[in-house]
């Protein structure tokens, strides 16, 4: 009976081991596929599958007229992968004159052999029907402009994202959305399916600006020549369009070659530039001494050719014992523009030059903008409010000035330029001087060109403008060797279509002022815009 018992409890052991052996091996299963099935799908995913992403083609820069500015171009690289053999090199290197050699321990890595392939060259490669080869397309950006408008435009590294200028405000829209496909591998780890497209690439959006390619040549063209005859330092061209509100030109020297890997940044002085104007900026403050009723256009003034202001000296080239208002823009006197600096006061002057786009941003939205000052010191001297009416103690880059005057042909309205064609963000115009005053100054610069400083900006076209000589700071003081010479003028007057900014910084002291250096480079860039635009002859 003990015996019985004896093989009653050894068959119930039994029993029962192998019931839970059952069980967790049961279990286990369970478990691995459920609880570790998605660990266990990765893992066999990582050893079979591979994913690409697919790089989606760059937006294309078009100017107004459709011409491309950054566009981009597919190219094809071919690639030796790991394990691909010496005698494929061999017979791939007379075909197409393959510069690498075959390395000694073999590739062990994904390794660039060739670049930019023609058709005949992928047609050959593919023939070979070599799964160690691999053909992979990119994208290579190409600026057909060149140095003409790189700083503007900018350009895209490597990585296909903007850098500089245009490229980066709108790299955004520019880059699109990258796609990605999947490939199957065997258990050596070769490709062995054909890509299966998981995600479609967006491509970028393509955007048009306001410029005007034709008209940004001239405006580099000639900004180039003039800062090379006068042995300049660099300069800057800024052209708008007062009837659209559009920027058709913005140049800037020195620049750079976009399409050089080893390109050197060279920075946009259109927006970055910020300096004393010096005698340009006369008829903003003159214009607000109309607009107030403090003078009249034609109001005579008697000035002295020296006055004394707390201590410091402020003189005319000559004396002319009386100039009326039109006569103090057109030769552009010291003197008369204190007078009638100190006349309008500082908080006038202060709130003229912020009305007029001073001392602030700019629609455009350049990177790194240099948007200027105006000198707001506390218990500011009679002497520092008389030169903020010619041009000192301020400072603004040339975008702004010419916006400021684009405010004397669109009949006293300030307008926001526009840098994207059709762009939907557009600006109510803001009244800045009565119609009537900026008339009266449109006249007046029409006398500078005809009779006074700015007699080397003649066109074909009657014009009217404003010479600026300006003097660079050095130190805690003025240089008296260095000079910004300047233009800026509209034309053709009577239909107001353009407004025109040239600047060149540090020109060659023969000649440095802006009636001899900068109203020349004025006359060319205007007459060949306006010829290119078929506007009429006045003359």
């Amino acid at each position: 009976m003990k015996k019985n018992n004896f093989f009653n409890w050894r068959f119930f052991v039994i029993i029962n081991t192998i019931f839970f052996i059952s069980f967790a091996i049961v279990w286990k299963l369970f478990d691995i596929q459920v609880t570790d099935k998605e660990f266990l799908e990765n893992e066999g995913e990582k050893k079979y599958v591979t994913y690409k992403n697919i790089k989606p083609i760059r937006g294309t820069i078009y100017d107004k007229n459709g011409f491309p500015l950054a566009i981009s171009t597919v190219s094809y690289d071919l690639y030796a992968l790991k394990d691909y053999s010496k005698t494929k090199h061999k017979l791939l290197r007379d075909k197409l004159g393959l510069e690498i050699d075959f390395p000694s321990s073999g590739f062990d890595k994904k390794t660039l052999i060739k670049k930019n392939l023609d058709i005949n060259q992928i047609n050959s490669i593919k023939s070979l029907k070599h799964n160690k080869l691999e053909i992979e397309r990119r994208y290579v950006r190409h600026y057909p402009l060149g140095e003409q408008i790189a700083p503007l435009i900018g350009f895209s590294g490597k990585d296909g994202i903007g850098q500089e200028g245009v490229e980066f405000i709108y790299d955004n829209s520019l880059s699109g959305k990258e796609g990605n496909e999947k490939y199957y591998k065997n258990a050596k780890q070769e490709i062995i399916s054909k890509p299966i497209v998981l995600n479609i690439p967006e491509d970028g959006q393509d955007i048009y600006l306001t410029i005007d390619a034709t008209i940004q040549f001239y405006a580099y063209k000639y900004l180039v020549e003039s800062i090379k005859n006068n042995n300049a330092k660099g300069g800057s061209v800024v052209i708008l369009n007062n009837k659209t509100s559009e920027v058709l030109a913005a140049a800037s020297y020195p620049s750079y070659n976009p399409n050089s890997a080893n390109r050197k940044i060279q920075r946009n002085r259109v927006f970055l530039d910020s300096y004393e104007p010096g005698s340009v900026l006369k008829p903003i403050t003159i214009s607000e001494a109309i607009h107030q009723g403090i003078y009249e256009i034609d109001t005579y003034l008697e000035l002295p050719q020296k006055i004394l202001i707390n201590g410091k000296q402020i003189s005319d080239i000559k004396k002319y014992e009386e100039l009326s208002i039109a006569e103090i823009i057109s030769n552009s006197s010291q003197v008369g523009a204190s007078k009638i600096a100190l006349d309008l006061g500082f908080d006038n002057i202060a709130k003229t030059y912020k009305k007029f786009g001073f001392s602030k941003p700019q629609s455009i939205g350049f990177p790194s903008e240099s948007f200027g000052y105006i000198n707001m010191r506390e218990n500011i001297s009679d002497h520092e409010i008389a030169s903020l009416g010619f041009g000192y103690g301020i400072t603004a880059n040339p975008f702004q000035i010419a916006v400021a005057y684009s405010v004397f042909a669109n009949e006293g309205m300030l307008h926001n330029f526009n840098l994207i064609k059709n762009d939907d963000l557009q600006f109510e115009p803001i009244r800045v001087i009565s119609s009537d005053a900026a008339q009266a100054i449109l006249n007046a610069l029409n006398q500078v060109i005809e009779d006074g400083t700015g007699k080397l900006a003649k066109t074909k076209y009657k014009s009217g403008g404003k010479t600026g000589t300006a003097h660079k700071i050095r130190g805690n003081g003025y240089a008296k060797d260095l000079y910004i010479s300047s233009f800026v003028g509209i034309t053709p007057i009577d239909e107001k279509l353009l407004t025109i900014f040239v600047n060149i910084d540090e020109p060659d002291l023969n000649a440095y002022s802006g009636g001899d250096v900068a109203a020349p480079l004025f006359s060319k860039i205007a007459q060949n815009s306006l010829e290119y635009l078929e506007v009429s002859n006045e003359e």
